[in-house]
C-alpha cells in the first residue's frame, strides 16, 4: 500500500510549479554515469520559473483528489527565495533506504528572482539524472545540508516556522515538493538551460469562515433553533470564532504517510490508494505516534527536535483546548471581504498539519474553531415567589439562565430548579423565604429540617445541619440563616430584582452547580465547538484521518444550522472525550490550496 501511495496525482493539490532550469553551488557528479564532465568546463546553465497553479479540492473523502479548486492569495503564492537539492537513486524512498547522500545543492534568493522567474546561472555541473527537491521561502538551507548530508537528513528536517506575520499580514509561506521528480542534466546554454518542473505546496493549512448571508447578502449571523415539531425555541447569534489547538511547533519539511501513525513512512506518498477514495494511510507529523490518551498530560513531548521529550502536549499548540482558553475582542466576527466562486468569506487562521491515530483523535489534540454564541430562549421557566408555583414566560432578550440535567428546559433561576425538585415537599411554601434569627431557637431549625425530603439538590439540609453541630437545641442563634445567605455563601449566587447574579463571595458559580448537573449561561453565552474534518468515513466510529488537519488544504467553515443549546463556557473540563459532539450543523469546505469540502456535519 505505500509503495503504491508514493505515486502522485498531480492533480489533486493546489501547488506552486516551479519550472526548475537546474543549478548546484557545489559540484555535482553521477557516481554511475561514465559520460564524464560537460563538453563546456565552465559548466551549464539552468535558471527557475516559478508558477502558481489552481489546484483545490472539496470534498470530505479525505486524500489528494477533490471537488473544485481554488487560487491561493497573492502573499500565499508569493515566492522570495528557494533552495534546490539534488540527489541520486531510483526514487526518494530508495535513496533514503540506501543513505544516499545528497550530492549538490543551490540557493535563489530574491535578487535571483524577478516576477517568479530566476536569473540563468551558470554553474559547474556535470552530465547525468538527478532527483530534485524544492523547499521556498525558508531562507538558505544549502548551509544545514552541506557535505556529507543525506536525503534521510532533509526529509527529517524540522521547519519550525511555516509563514511570516506581520500585525495582520501573513507572507512568506514555506512550501515544499510535493512529488519525486528526476532530471536529465546535459550541457546547455544560457538561452536554452536545462529545464525542469517541481510542484510544490505549503507545509501549512488555512482555517477560512464563511458568514451567514440574508436574501439581501449581508452578513447574517443569527439562527433559529427548532424542536422536533419545527417550532421554533430559541435564537442563536454568533459572536465571535476562533481557532483552538492550532499546532504551530513545526512540520516536516517533506510529506509523509504511513499505514499507522508509527509505521514505516513513504515520502511524498499519496493518503488514499492510486485507485482513489477514502485515505487508507495516515499523514505522520512530527509528534502523531506520541499523541495518546495517556499523553495528554505529563511531559512526553520534544519541541526542540520532534518526537519524544520532555514537553507537554499543550505546548504543541496556539490556544491549546484547555481551561485556559478564553476570547478577545480580536476574536469578533469580521465582514467577509475575500471572495470564492462567489461565495464571500474570510481567514480566520493558519496552522501546520495534526494528525493523530483514529483511536486517539480527541479533544485535547485535534484541530477545531469554537464559536462563542449569544442563546435567547423564547420561552424561560420562573419561580413566582408570590403565587409559589414555577410558571413559563416569554423572552426576548439576552438574558442569564440555567439548565438542568438533559433536559431542554431553560430556567430564569436557580430557585426553578430546585422548586421542581422538592414539588412533592411540605417545604415548597416556605423553602425561600423562611429566615431564622437570634430570635429563633435551634430546635426550630432543627424541626424545620426534619420536614426535607430527599431532593435536597444544592444541599440546603446538609449546610443546615453544619449550622446546628453541637449546639444545644434551646439555645438562640447567634446568626442569621436563611436561603439567600446558603446560596451567596455555598455557590456565589443570588437572585436579585429578576436577574441572577453570579460568581460571588469568591465563588465560580458555573463550575460549582456543573458538579450537581446544573448549567448556568451567564448573560446567555453558549459555545459551541467544531473540530474540523478531514475525511469523513460516514459513521460514528473514527475512521483514519477523520478528524485531521493536512499541510496544503483550506478548510472553510460555514454553520448551516443548530441542533440543540452548547455549553455555558468555552471549555468542557475533560478534554480526553471524543470529539463528535452533534450540537451544531456545520458544512466544511476544504479545497487543496487546496480546499477540502465537508458536508453537513452535526456536532
Amino acid at each position: 500500500m505505500i509503495a503504491r501511495a508514493i505515486n502522485r496525482n498531480k492533480k489533486i493539490i493546489e501547488t506552486v510549479i516551479i519550472s526548475l532550469m537546474i543549478t548546484a553551488c557545489n559540484s555535482i557528479y553521477d557516481k554511475n554515469d561514465n559520460k564524464g564532465s560537460l563538453d563546456n568546463q565552465n559548466g551549464t546553465f539552468i535558471s527557475l520559473k516559478i508558477n502558481t497553479s489552481t489546484n483545490t479540492r472539496s470534498t470530505p473523502t479525505g486524500g489528494e483528489t477533490g471537488d473544485g479548486q481554488e487560487d491561493g492569495q497573492t502573499n500565499e503564492n508569493a515566492i522570495s527565495d528557494l533552495t534546490v537539492f539534488f540527489y541520486q537513486g531510483n526514487d526518494i524512498n530508495q535513496a533514503i533506504a540506501a543513505n544516499a547522500a545528497i550530492t549538490g545543492a543551490t540557493y535563489f534568493g530574491s535578487s535571483d528572482i524577478t516576477e517568479n522567474v530566476t536569473k540563468p546561472r551558470q554553474v559547474e555541473i556535470l552530465k547525468g539524472t538527478y532527483h530534485v527537491i524544492v523547499v521556498t521561502n525558508a531562507g538558505d538551507l544549502t548551509g544545514k545540508f552541506g557535505t556529507n548530508a543525506k536525503v534521510k537528513d532533509l526529509c527529517d528536517y524540522l521547519q519550525k516556522t511555516a509563514w511570516v506575520k506581520n500585525g495582520n499580514t501573513y507572507s512568506q509561506f514555506v512550501m515544499s515538493s510535493t512529488s519525486d521528480v528526476s532530471a536529465n542534466i546535459i550541457e546547455a546554454s544560457q538561452a536554452s538551460p536545462n529545464l525542469i518542473s517541481v510542484e510544490v505546496g505549503r507545509i501549512a493549512a488555512r482555517i477560512d469562515f464563511i458568514p451567514n448571508k440574508d436574501n439581501e447578502n449581508t452578513d447574517l449571523n443569527n439562527y433559529l433553533l427548532k424542536d422536533n415539531s419545527n417550532n421554533s425555541v430559541a435564537k442563536i447569534v454568533i459572536n465571535k470564532i476562533k481557532l483552538f489547538n492550532a499546532l504551530n511547533a513545526g512540520s516536516y519539511i517533506l510529506k509523509r504517510v504511513a499505514a499507522s501513525v508509527s509505521g514505516a513512512p513513504a515520502y511524498l506518498g499519496n493518503e488514499e490508494p492510486v485507485s482513489g477514495g477514502i485515505q487508507t494511510n495516515y499523514v505522520i507529523d512530527p509528534w502523531s505516534s506520541l499523541k495518546t490518551k495517556d499523553n495528554l498530560t505529563g511531559q512526553h513531548f520534544s519541541l526542540t527536535l520532534g518526537g519524544s521529550g520532555t514537553d507537554y502536549a499543550s505546548s504543541l499548540y496556539a490556544n491549546n483546548y484547555s481551561s485556559n482558553f478564553s476570547f478577545s475582542n480580536d476574536d469578533a466576527i469580521k465582514k467577509s471581504n475575500l471572495v470564492n466562486n462567489g461565495v464571500n468569506y474570510y481567514i480566520l487562521g493558519y496552522t501546520l498539519e495534526n494528525t493523530t491515530d483514529k483511536a486517539y483523535q480527541l479533544n485535547g489534540y485535534c484541530t477545531g474553531a469554537m464559536l462563542e454564541t449569544t442563546y435567547i430562549p423564547f420561552k424561560l421557566t420562573s419561580y413566582n415567589y408570590t403565587n409559589r408555583i414555577n410558571e413559563i414566560t416569554d423572552n426576548t432578550k439576552a438574558v442569564t439562565f440555567f439548565t438542568y440535567g438533559n433536559g431542554n428546559a431553560t430556567y430564569n433561576s436557580i430557585e426553578c430548579i430546585v422548586f421542581q425538585s422538592l414539588k412533592s415537599s411540605s417545604l415548597t411554601n416556605d423553602f425561600f423565604t423562611q429566615i431564622f434569627t437570634s430570635s429563633n431557637t435551634w430546635q426550630e431549625v432543627q424541626d424545620y429540617i426534619n420536614r426535607f425530603n430527599e431532593n435536597d439538590l444544592l444541599g440546603f439540609k446538609v449546610y443546615l445541619q453544619k449550622k446546628i453541630g453541637g449546639q444545644s437545641l434551646s439555645n438562640h442563634l447567634n446568626e442569621t440563616i436563611s436561603w439567600n445567605r446558603f446560596v451567596l455563601e455555598a455557590y456565589g449566587y443570588s437572585f436579585n430584582d429578576g436577574a441572577a447574579v453570579i460568581n460571588q463571595n469568591g465563588k465560580d458559580t458555573r463550575f460549582l452547580l456543573s458538579q450537581l448537573g446544573i448549567k448556568c449561561y451567564e448573560n446567555g453565552l453558549c459555545y459551541y465547538p467544531f473540530w474540523i474534518r478531514h475525511s469523513n468515513n460516514g459513521n460514528t466510529d473514527e475512521g483514519i484521518m477523520e478528524f485531521a488537519v493536512v499541510r496544503n488544504n483550506i478548510y472553510k467553515l460555514k454553520v448551516n444550522s443548530f441542533s440543540k443549546i452548547g455549553w455555558p463556557s468555552p471549555y468542557d473540563p475533560d478534554p480526553e472525550d471524543p470529539v463528535e459532539n452533534p450540537s451544531i450543523n456545520i458544512l466544511v469546505t476544504v479545497t487543496p490550496w487546496r480546499v477540502i469540502t465537508h458536508p453537513e456535519i452535526i456536532l
